[in-house]
């Protein structure tokens, strides 16, 4: 049985959002070749990663001589046979599929550096997160809203931007998109490029549909996975067509929900894709067997394949090659974009308030009369998505006289969320949070943040804060917390028990830039021992700085995350005495090669005055961090958790990692560290420890197993974690 091609997408996701493809093979017209000029079309499928060997089917075409004159594309297709029709050298399409972030269009987060601190810290510590409204969870229409792909077309498109008419690309071009009411073929040949090729990649279930024209539209391989009649419509005489569907299985590799789910997508298509096939003039079938439709890595594998399977219609092609083109009578080609653009006047659609149009003008930054350039306006963009206010945010370039008119159009949906956070080691055991955000609440720009934490640490935390970044760089905020975890005392405050620590807060700070924070926090708390004399209550006053510029959240590559804070503070450990504590905590990443990495960190603390309370000595030990001590814990991973304590403590390590594999690491280093009641530099009675550690970033966060030796010890330490902390 000939096998067909579903032409669109992932065998998975979640079962139902599987990619569309094309039908059955049908034996293809043997063209003739007369003599007389004709006009060439190509028609490019969709196929997700299995589209990329349609670069290698243009750079064969260019190779043997063959013209292209018109392009029609679905999803994929559409994708490469936009930036053809824009005058991309398939060099430059390769190189630009090669160093694409395609994560992106699977996450709708927002680039990590356009992130403020907060957002970073708080955000990036959960696994999965679902939308809410109101007070329920929601089934958005897609898994994603396609921000990210919406920011990764308009890059590549920028050149067209200013372009309505694709007839007047330089290369005529047609996107091919379904409209999910009628389920027709929606051929999309004006417009905005960026906005076509969107809707045409939308895979349905995955991706929210896209308004255009009053039309909800998604992925055209639901309707017309091989556009053959699209590129005829654009006047060609002569089509080649490249297809890239997987085949249909046969019956005993039908062993799954998924296989099952796939295979009816591509039967659904069948008649269209036999159709469709039929009105090609030369039908190219690159092989798509033994990569996946996520094998976007793949780049070179691909494009073999494309240009292999091309030249096995090299006889045909060479007789089209030495047709003429015809004479042109369309319209002349209209000027492309080039580095930058003058913006004429900036207007905002979608908004429904005053308030709204004022925030989204404060993160464009763009006045009349100022030149953007293509990745300037894609931060601006990712700022006002950074505020999470909104739903899929665009923008068009209207000509104005040698400048444009800028209009960005917003979806006005907070975007409040239930999150959950997973995480073990086999120092605290298994921990769950539950995290829910709120936009908006009170007031404009205002955000709410409510966890909990379940595990051996146990903590339930509120905080209202008026955000920074959308209400101006300064930021106050107002929190609670209760939490309870064993520690380890001294034996003169009544040695190792449970703490009950009620803990309110109030803040005001300034974000001096997206990785930098400054500001002054006030604390009233509460402890209760479940024996001996460490209860107490206290108030204080502290400054704050946070600095954090890794490149990513787990086994960061580059980048600094440095913490301060200066405390001074009134407890009632005795006659109502004063305390002050002074912390910095950081850690520094160097890249020295593309699989290697240095690493240094460094803690340093000293806690005096009288009336110090016993959780705010410094206690030293274990891998990782405390949830609720966590600014007075240092690790070090060479002695057990809280195994020493003190008022003043030295820690410094540095490490080599090696990224031997994609997301596969080792590292080695050594740690070493100093605790004692009074601060002494050297530092006395030093503990030195080398570790070796393996691990793996994955989508539940990173995985490790780490062994630790100090040095005079005997027997080495072995810990493993699983998850983010939190």
């Amino acid at each position: 049985m000939n096998r067909l091609v579903a032409g669109g997408r992932v065998r998975g996701l979640l079962c139902a959002l599987f990619l569309l493809g094309g039908a059955t093979p049908a034996a293809a017209q043997t063209p003739t070749t007369p003599a007389a000029p004709a006009r060439i079309g190509l028609a490019l499928s969709g196929g997700s990663a299995k589209g990329i060997a349609h670069v290698g089917v243009l750079r064969a075409l260019e190779r043997l001589g063959v013209r292209i004159d018109v392009v029609a594309g679905t999803s994929m297709g559409g994708v490469i046979g936009g930036m053809y029709a824009l005058d991309f050298s398939v060099d430059s399409i390769e190189s630009v599929i090669a160093s694409a972030d395609w994560s992106a269009l699977i996450n709708d987060a927002t680039p990590r550096r356009r992130r403020f601190v907060d957002q970073r810290r708080l955000d990036e510590r959960a696994i999965v997160a679902v939308p809410l409204a109101g007070r329920r969870v929601i089934l958005p229409a897609g898994a994603i809203v396609g921000s990210g792909m919406m920011r990764i077309l308009e890059h590549v498109t920028w050149r067209g931007a200013l372009v309505r008419d694709f007839a007047r690309l330089p290369r005529p071009f047609v996107a091919v998109a379904t409209n999910l009411e009628t389920g027709e073929a929606v051929a999309l040949g004006e417009g905005v490029l960026a906005e076509a090729l969107r809707a045409s990649a939308g895979v349905p279930g995955a991706v929210e549909p896209i308004l255009l024209d009053g039309r909800l539209l998604v992925d055209g391989g639901l309707s017309r996975n091989l556009p053959a009649e699209n590129a005829r419509d654009l006047g060609a005489d002569f089509v080649i067509c490249s297809d890239v569907s997987e085949p249909i299985d046969a019956a005993d590799e039908l062993v799954s929900i998924v296989d099952v789910l796939s295979q009816l997508a591509s039967l659904s298509m069948l008649a269209s894709t036999l159709a469709q096939r039929a009105q090609c003039d030369v039908l190219i079938l690159p092989d798509v067997e033994g990569l996946s439709s996520f094998s976007f890595e793949q780049v070179d594998e691909w494009v073999e394949r494309g240009e292999e399977a091309t030249a096995a219609q090299e006889a045909k092609l060479s007789v089209v090659a030495q047709r003429p083109p015809p004479p042109d009578g369309r319209t002349e080609p209209a000027p492309l974009l080039g580095d930058s653009v003058r913006i004429a006047g900036v207007v905002v659609a979608g908004s429904t308030s005053p308030r709204t149009d004022a925030l989204i003008h404060r993160e464009l930054e763009i006045d009349p009369g100022d030149h953007v350039s293509r990745d300037e306006m894609e931060d601006r963009l990712s700022d006002i998505e950074n505020t999470d206010l909104f739903g899929l945010v665009r923008y068009r370039l209207d000509a104005a006289d040698g400048a444009a008119v800028l209009t960005v159009s917003v979806v006005e949906r907070a975007r409040d969320r239930l999150a959950l956070g997973l995480r073990y080691d086999d120092e605290r055991r298994a921990a769950l949070l539950f995290s829910a955000t709120l936009q908006n609440v009170l007031t404009h720009g205002a955000v709410a943040r409510v966890d909990l934490r379940l595990g051996e640490e146990t903590q339930i935390g509120a905080l209202l804060q008026r955000r920074r970044g959308v209400t101006g760089r300064f930021g106050a905020g107002i929190g609670a917390r209760w939490a309870q975890a064993p520690l380890a005392l001294p034996a003169a405050f009544g040695g190792p028990q449970d703490l009950e620590t009620w803990v309110g807060t109030v803040s005001l700070g300034l974000a001096v830039y997206r990785d930098l924070y400054l500001g002054v926090e006030g604390r009233a708390e509460s402890t209760h021992a479940s024996t001996g004399p460490a209860s107490n209550e206290l108030v204080s006053a502290a400054g704050v700085l946070d600095h954090e510029s890794l490149d990513r959240v787990d086994f960061p590559r580059s980048g600094v995350d440095l913490r301060g804070r200066l405390e001074w503070g009134l407890s009632d450990v005795s006659t109502g005495g004063w305390f002050a504590s002074t912390i910095l905590d950081g850690r520094l990443f160097v890249p020295l090669h593309d699989q290697l990495t240095l690493d240094a960190g460094g803690f340093a603390g000293y806690a005096r005055g009288a009336d110090l309370p016993a959780q705010r000595l410094f206690f030293l030990g274990g891998t990782y961090r405390s949830s609720v001590f966590r600014e007075t814990h240092p690790t070090f991973a060479g002695i057990s958790v809280q195994a020493r304590s003190g008022r003043a403590v030295q820690v410094a390590s540095v490490g080599l990692r090696w990224e031997f594999e994609p997301d596969w690491f080792v590292r080695g280093g050594v740690e070493t560290a100093g605790i004692q009641d009074a601060w002494r530099l050297p530092i006395p009675d030093q503990t030195v420890a080398w570790s070796v550690m393996a691990g793996l970033r994955t989508r539940i966060g990173p995985v490790s197993a780490q062994l630790t030796k100090v040095v005079g010890d005997r027997d080495p330490r072995v810990s493993v974690s699983v998850g983010r902390s939190f």
